[in-house]
C-alpha cells in the first residue's frame, strides 16, 4: 500500500513539470503541516502585510491551523483539498524548515517550484546523528534532495557549518537572517507574559528551552525539580520549562507540584516560543539552536549540558564552536545553574563574550531578516 502511494505520488509530481506555475503564488508551511510557526510564519505574515502582489497561500493539515488564519484574513488551505492540491502543483516558489517538502506537499516539485529552506534554527548540533538502525540520518540521496533547495542562512558561519556537515553546496546558500529573529527587534507583546509577571511581581523571569536527549528516549530527575523549585522561590525568580514535545511527557504528571516552575504545555499558547522569547530576562538551555537566536536579545544565556560527554559521543555530536566560543557558563548541576543565574543578574560578566559570538553567529540585528529573505527570491532565486 505505501509503495502504491508513493508511485502516485511520484507520477503526479512528474505531471506538475506539465502544469504552469502562477506567478507570484507563493507557498508557505512548517513541522510536517502541523504548526502555523518559525521562520516561514515570520515571513508569511510580513509578505501580507507589505506586498500585496505576492498571493501567500499557506497549506496545512490541520484544520483548527486553517480555520485560524483564515479568521485572520489570510489565504489558508488543507493539503490535500482540491485547492490544495492545485496550489501544489501550481506555486511559483515554496519555503520550507525542515528536510522535506512534502512539509508543504508532496507534490511540490523542486525542478519546477523554487522550494527556499529557511531551516529551524542555528545550532551546535554537528547533525551526524543516526537513527534506530544505527543509520547516519543524512545519507547521498537526502544530500541530492537538500541540494535542489535555495536556503537562507544565518551567516556565513551558517553556511560553512551546513555545507561542512551536510554536504549542501555553499552556491546554494545566500545570507539574510532569518525571519523569526525580527522578532528580538520588533518585540511583539505577549499577554501570557504580562500575566506571569502580574502574578509573580518583582520576580526575575526565566525560561528553560533544552533539545531532547535521543528523541525523549530518556527520563528527567523529578526530585531535581522540586528542589529547584523551591531554590528559585528562595531568590525570587520564576522559570518557565518549555521542553521539546518529546520530552514533554516526563513531567506532565508532577506540574500540580511545582509553583515557580510553569510548564509551557499547551501548544496554542506556547507553540511559538519567538511571540514571547525576547520578554524574559534570562535562557537556560544545552545544545538547543535557541541559544543562537537568544543572542540577538542581548541577555544572559546559562548552559545546563550536564551531560555534555555523553551528547557529544552517543547523540547527534556537537559543532567545535560549541566549547570553544561558548556564550554563558556551562553547568554540570541544578546547584550551579542557580548560583550562575543569581551571578549573572547581580553582573552580568559575559556580555562581551555574547556580543562577538552574535556578530559571527546573528550578523543582523535591524529587524529586516523577513524583507532580505523576500528580496532575495524575488532579485536572485526567481532568475536562477
Amino acid at each position: 500500500m505505501i509503495k502504491v502511494k508513493e508511485m502516485v505520488v511520484s507520477a503526479l509530481s512528474r505531471i506538475s513539470s506539465l502544469i504552469p506555475k502562477r506567478k507570484n503564488l507563493w507557498l508557505f508551511g512548517a513541522w510536517n503541516g502541523r504548526l502555523y510557526s518559525d521562520n516561514p510564519k515570520y515571513l508569511f505574515e510580513y509578505v501580507n502585510a507589505e506586498h500585496l502582489e505576492i498571493d501567500a497561500c499557506w497549506i496545512t493539515r490541520e484544520k483548527k491551523v486553517c480555520r485560524y488564519l483564515r479568521n485572520k484574513g489570510f489565504n489558508a488551505c488543507m493539503r490535500f483539498s482540491v485547492k490544495g492540491l492545485l496550489a501544489s502543483l501550481r506555486g511559483e516558489v515554496a519555503f520550507i524548515i525542515s528536510g522535506e517538502k512534502s512539509e508543504i506537499s508532496p507534490l511540490v516539485n523542486p525542478n519546477y517550484t523554487k522550494v527556499i529552506q529557511l531551516w529551524h534554527g542555528v545550532g551546535p548540533k554537528a547533525h551526524n546523528w543516526k537513527d534506530k538502525n544505527d543509520n547516519k540520518r543524512f545519507s547521498g540521496k537526502d544530500v541530492v534532495r537538500l541540494s535542489s533547495y535555495y536556503w537562507m542562512a544565518a551567516s556565513e558561519k551558517n553556511v560553512e557549518d551546513f555545507n561542512e556537515s551536510i554536504g549542501v553546496p555553499k552556491d546554494r546558500f545566500y545570507v539574510t537572517g532569518y525571519p523569526r529573529n525580527d522578532t528580538f527587534v520588533n518585540k511583539p507583546k505577549s499577554k501570557v507574559i504580562e500575566k506571569i509577571r502580574h502574578s509573580y511581581p518583582g520576580c526575575k523571569l526565566i525560561i528553560y528551552m533544552p533539545t531532547h536527549r535521543n528523541f525523549g528516549s530518556e527520563s528527567i530527575s523529578i526530585d531535581d525539580f522540586l528542589w529547584l523549585d523551591s531554590e528559585l522561590a528562595k531568590n525570587n525568580l520564576v522559570m518557565v520549562y518549555k521542553p521539546h514535545f518529546h520530552e514533554l511527557k516526563h513531567v506532565l504528571n508532577y506540574e500540580s507540584s511545582l509553583h515557580n516552575i510553569i510548564l509551557a504545555k499547551d501548544q496554542e499558547v506556547w507553540g511559538d516560543p519567538y511571540e514571547y522569547i525576547h520578554d524574559f530576562d534570562l535562557l537556560i538551555s544545552d545544545y538547543s539552536s535557541i541559544i543562537y537566536d537568544f543572542l540577538c536579545s542581548e541577555k544572559p544565556i546559562v548552559l545546563y549540558n550536564y551531560d555534555l560527554e555523553k551528547y557529544k559521543s552517543s547523540d547527534s555530536g556537537l559543532c567545535e564552536y560549541y566549547e570553544t566560543m561558548p556564550v554563558g557558563p556551562f553547568c554540570k548541576s541544578w546547584s550551579d545553574v542557580i548560583k550562575e543565574v543569581v551571578s549573572l543578574f547581580n553582573n552580568d560578566t559575559w556580555k562581551e563574550k555574547r556580543k562577538k559570538t552574535r556578530e559571527i553567529f546573528q550578523p543582523f540585528s535591524d529587524g529586516c531578516n523577513s524583507k532580505r529573505v523576500y528580496e532575495t527570491v524575488v532579485h536572485n532565486v526567481l532568475h536562477r
